[in-house]
């Protein structure tokens, strides 16, 4: 496989994006549920900020939408095994339209090394940390 070639995948809300290597994160264990799925790119866009999307290189139809884990909740604390000066921190976030809430998974973080590329979903020992937390409804302002 030729790892300084990019590579243009076709994403279903984005179109088709042409990926550099170095913006390739390797997940090892893969997603919880997509254990098979190794290879994601990160993607940000202006008209969904601060939402950021982890997409699948090898099927790009998969995706999910991110957050950082403070925007939710300011005292957010991983734990001293994880070094939020060392790596980027992501919850999965979930939109149930039926009942229009929107919940993220706080107990198993994304985490990102982007000095060497390397992701990984950790499930923190803390049962202070749901696995759908329910964002409180805004009030329309």
């Amino acid at each position: 496989m030729d790892t300084t070639a990019s590579k243009t995948i076709k994403t279903l809300h984005f179109g088709e994006i042409n990926v550099e290597p170095q913006h390739i994160f390797h997940f090892k264990e893969g997603m919880l549920g997509f254990e098979n799925l190794k290879e994601f790119v990160l993607i940000s866009e202006e008209e969904t900020v601060p939402f950021k999307w982890l997409v699948s290189m090898d099927e790009p139809e998969i995706g999910f939408p991110l957050l950082s884990p403070w925007h939710i909740d300011l005292t957010y604390n991983p734990g001293k095994d994880i070094d939020a000066e060392k790596v980027v921190l992501f919850v999965v976030v979930t939109l149930d339209s039926s009942k229009g809430q929107m919940s993220a998974n706080m107990k198993a973080p994304i985490i990102l090394d982007v000095e060497n590329q390397i992701g990984e979903q950790r499930i923190l020992r803390s049962d202070k940390y749901s696995t759908n937390y329910i964002f409180p409804k805004k009030e329309n302002v």
